[in-house]
């Protein structure tokens, strides 16, 4: 019964979309399977689209949020996996596709529908739709705004579902964030039904999937930028060298530290490595960047990000302490290249 109500809520949610699915002038009727069969991952469900000739399968993938051009990249790569994988187009119920994204959705052959009526619809080489330029409705840019503070606190009940009903000042501790913030941002994610009050006040993770869209969004639109310290370049050329040199100073320095991106994900997977060495460090000084001889590069190939919650740090991997695989991959999708985008997909299929 849980399930068939959780399906129905979800269904109410895709109204509007459905109903421009069935505008469209070859789509007959339109069923959808919650459960998807057993190895397709990371799709929300099954969409059968019945046409007058035959009918066509699509994965389904609802993203509420913002599409920024990291986030396109991603979903890309996630159509080619799925195609590739299951013989599956992805079928994109989107909050809202600018001209541009859906451009570039649509030269990459992702079918979409977003909330104001924007679609790209290709069904085999029998059907094709493709309709942009509905604009979004102008809402209060105060109203919706995500800052910082929300987006710690979705990695932390992403990290530890349980958290989320812990007292608002532990929540508040555990996230890095003020205790205001804590309260306001779970009351945020009630409205959102991301999360909800049971009658006996506790509260639980009702959609885990909008949490971590949630928080990636959030990651490479607000909190990446809020956590960066700077780039540099140091005198060492390996980056096994300088991490040496690192764990040396921070130990004495009492500091916490933890790589992400690409050097955790190698760490983890042995799949992808690059150039770039990212660092999540606590407690950062002037003394501490001299002491490593870092010196100030906008294009440098080492980035340090301010650590900030009770879970950054999740593993030691012989000598290196890796960053919890979401902030792995939120920072991978970050990184946006496609190399670092499927890594990304792989690091999320084991770990996450």
């Amino acid at each position: 019964m849980a399930g068939m109500a959780a399906a129905a809520h979800r269904e109410r949610d895709l109204a509007i979309h459905l109903d421009h699915l069935r505008a469209v002038r070859f789509v007959r009727d339109i069923r959808i399977a919650w459960e998807p069969k057993p190895g397709v991952r990371h799709i929300d469900a099954l969409v059968t689209l019945d046409t007058p000739r035959r009918a066509f399968k699509l994965g389904l993938e609802i993203k509420q949020t913002f599409l920024d051009r990291t986030a396109t990249s991603a979903l890309i790569a996630e159509h080619l996996r799925v195609e590739r994988e299951h013989h599956l187009p992805l079928l994109l119920a989107a909050r809202y596709v600018p001209r541009p994204t859906g451009e570039r959705l649509a030269d990459a052959g992702v079918n979409f529908v977003d909330r104001v009526g924007n679609i790209h619809l290709r069904l085999g080489d029998d059907y094709h739709v493709f309709m942009l330029g509905h604009r979004e409705p102008r809402s209060d840019p105060a109203a919706r705004r995500v800052g910082p503070a929300l987006v710690q606190l979705l990695f932390q009940i992403l990290a530890d579902p349980a958290t989320a009903d812990w007292a608002v000042r532990a929540l508040a501790d555990a996230a890095g964030i003020g205790r205001t913030a804590a309260a306001e941002g779970r009351q945020r994610l009630i409205i959102d039904k991301v999360l909800r009050r049971d009658r006996d006040g506790a509260y639980s993770v009702i959609d885990r999937k909008k949490l971590a869209d949630q928080f990636v969004d959030g990651y490479t639109r607000v909190l990446r930028a809020h956590l960066l310290i700077g780039r540099f370049r140091a005198p060492e050329r390996r980056p096994e060298q300088l991490l040496g040199t690192l764990a040396h100073a921070a130990r004495r320095a009492d500091l916490a530290w933890a790589v992400t991106g690409a050097t955790a994900a190698y760490a983890l997977q042995r799949f992808y490595r690059d150039d770039q060495l990212s660092v999540l460090i606590a407690g950062f000084t002037p003394g501490f960047q001299r002491e490593l001889r870092l010196v100030p590069d906008r294009d440098g190939p080492v980035v340090l990000l301010r650590a900030f919650g009770r879970h950054d740090a999740w593993r030691t991997i012989g000598d290196l302490t890796v960053a919890h695989p979401w902030l792995v991959y939120a920072e991978l999708v970050h990184r946006g290249e496609p190399r670092a985008l499927e890594a990304a997909d792989h690091l999320r299929e084991e770990y996450l």
